[in-house]
């Protein structure tokens, strides 16, 4: 498969994502130019694949995937938003022979949505699921994470409630619904850098009660390892200290990692386990994406009051501070 960036940054500000704050602002390449890459990588094959954080928002999705199609070209893209979902791309996507699709929901509460700020509500994910189903897509892919900060076995139980509700519209389509379920780990330069993980044993358990309660009603469940995400996680949050464990290890286990930091006397909880107070100076303060601390700071104040931010617009602003 020949790849192509479609488009750099994402316009859309999950609190928990990287991507988002890491490489703003959202930009795209032109028409002309994907159309050019294109007809390149066709020298090579047939499956073009398309890149990015937020693909489905290039204002000409749409025509390029029409004009992919002339050219012979079998599209790829691994996964679409939810809102807005393009009839005229999963048309062209379901013609050119796409058989699986992606849609992040993240959360099974619309509780959560809000505090991870992802902008859609249970009514645009069901809807989104019909149309994949409508348009022939066979493996429809649902990514949730588990641990988010605030949640609680309520949060869970609406998680089920979704997943088996989108499964019930889909009774009859001939479409099959899978749930990717990974552990939430706190990255550094986002709003979430200062919240901590949720403990191993509490992600164990419900990670455990989805598969307990959702693959007797066929529904494939795929989880990430809990042991490997809180290896993230201290990635994700450490300090120098840790270049002394990691010069430490010999393989590439959880148990040589364990025996690292138990040598060099690190507590994984120290960086995980913990709320870091937001006036504490962090390991990754001399590094500078352009998003201002006090944009990040105010994005997870507005998380805990369950208030949204607006995408970001078109044309240049002020707010985060990297226009």
């Amino acid at each position: 498969m020949y790849l192509i960036e479609v488009a750099r940054g994402c316009r859309w500000g999950c609190r928990f994502c990287l991507a988002g704050f890491l490489f703003r602002p959202f930009r795209y390449r032109s028409l002309e130019s994907l159309e050019l890459q294109a007809g390149a990588g066709l020298r090579y094959g047939k499956r073009i694949g398309l890149l990015g954080a937020a693909v489905s928002d290039h204002p000409e999705l749409e025509e390029l995937v029409i004009r992919l199609r002339q050219l012979g070209a079998e599209i790829n893209i691994s996964s679409l938003r939810i809102r807005p979902l393009s009839i005229g791309v999963l048309r062209g996507l379901a013609e050119s022979g796409t058989q699986t699709i992606s849609l992040a929901p993240e959360a099974g509460s619309q509780r959560l949505r809000q505090f991870i700020n992802k902008g859609v509500d249970e009514r645009d994910i069901i809807e989104a699921v019909e149309d994949l189903a409508r348009h022939g897509l066979k493996q429809i892919k649902l990514y949730f994470m588990v641990g988010l900060p605030t949640e609680t076995d309520h949060d869970i139980d609406d998680l089920i409630k979704l997943a088996l509700t989108v499964k019930g519209r889909m009774e009859g389509t001939g479409s099959r619904l899978t749930l990717t379920v990974e552990p939430f780990v706190p990255k550094a330069g986002t709003p979430f850098q200062w919240l901590p993980m949720t403990d191993a044993e509490t992600l164990s358990h419900r990670l455990s009660t989805l598969k307990n309660r959702l693959e007797p009603r066929g529904i494939e469940i795929r989880v990430d390892s809990v042991g490997w995400s809180v290896v993230q996680g201290v990635l994700s949050r450490g300090d120098r200290r840790l270049a002394q464990a990691l010069a430490r290890m010999e393989g590439k286990s959880l148990s040589s990692w364990r025996r690292a930091l138990e040598e060099t006397s690190l507590n994984p909880d120290f960086y995980i386990g913990r709320e870091i107070p937001v006036d504490e100076r962090l390991p990754w303060s001399n590094l500078d994406s352009g998003v201002s601390l006090s944009y990040l700071k105010a994005e997870l104040e507005k998380a805990r009051l369950g208030k949204e931010t607006a995408p970001c617009p078109p044309t240049e602003c002020q707010e985060c501070g990297v226009c």
